[in-house]
C-alpha cells in the first residue's frame, strides 16, 4: 500500500473485535511514530490491559457525561456507548506540560501511528475523550499506572485492533475538510 492509499483509506474505528494486535505489528506502529517530524519530547504509553483499559474506558465515560459538554454527553448517552469502543489496544500520547511543541509533536506521532495501523490492514481512532479523565488531578494515580509520566498530560490516544463488522457508533464517512489557498 502506497502512502497515498494509506491516506486515502485511513478512518476512525469505532468497534473492535478481542482479537490481540501481535507484537510485531504493534512495535511497527510504534515505530512509524518514534520516526514522526518533531521539536521535543513526548511519551508513547502502550496499554494492552484488559483490566486498565476498562478502568480507563469507564472514568472516561463517567468524565464525558460530568463535562458539560453537548456532544460529549450526548455520545456517552448512547446505549452501549463505550469510549474506547472495546479495541485491545490503546497508545496514550503524553508530553511535558513545560514544552512549547507537545501538542505538535503528538499530532505528528499520532499521525504516523494511524497510517502504519492501516498498512497493517488494522482498524484504529484518534481519541481525544481519555484526556477529560485522565489529565483531572483526582485520577493522577491512574493517569501515572497508565505511563503518563510526572510533569506531563495526556495529549491523544489512539485505538488499535481488528475492526468489528458491525460500527455502530461510526458517526459520518469521512470527506475532505479544510480550505486550500494558493499564492503564486
Amino acid at each position: 500500500m502506497s502512502i497515498a492509499e494509506a491516506i486515502m483509506k485511513r478512518k476512525s474505528i469505532r468497534s473492535y473485535t478481542a482479537q490481540d494486535v501481535s507484537d510485531d505489528d504493534l512495535k511497527t506502529i510504534i515505530e512509524a511514530g518514534r520516526w514522526a517530524p518533531n521539536a521535543g519530547p513526548y511519551t508513547i504509553s502502550v496499554i494492552r490491559s484488559a483490566d486498565l483499559l476498562k478502568r480507563i474506558n469507564d472514568l472516561t465515560l463517567r468524565a464525558m457525561l460530568a463535562s458539560g459538554n453537548d456532544f460529549l454527553i450526548e455520545r456517552a448517552s448512547l446505549p452501549g456507548y463505550q469510549p474506547l469502543y472495546g479495541a485491545p489496544v490503546m497508545m496514550i500520547l503524553s508530553g511535558p506540560t513545560d514544552a512549547p511543541y507537545t501538542q505538535l509533536n503528538v499530532a505528528t506521532c499520532a499521525e504516523n501511528m494511524l497510517l502504519a495501523a492501516t498498512e497493517l490492514g488494522l482498524g484504529s481512532c484518534f481519541l481525544r475523550s481519555p484526556t477529560f479523565a485522565l489529565n483531572a488531578e483526582e485520577n493522577h494515580a491512574l493517569a501515572a499506572e497508565a505511563g503518563i509520566p510526572e510533569g506531563s498530560l495526556m495529549q491523544c490516544g489512539i485505538i488499535v485492533g481488528y475492526t468489528d463488522d458491525e460500527d455502530k457508533f461510526r458517526r459520518m464517512e469521512r470527506e475532505k475538510r479544510g480550505t486550500v489557498t494558493y499564492i503564486d
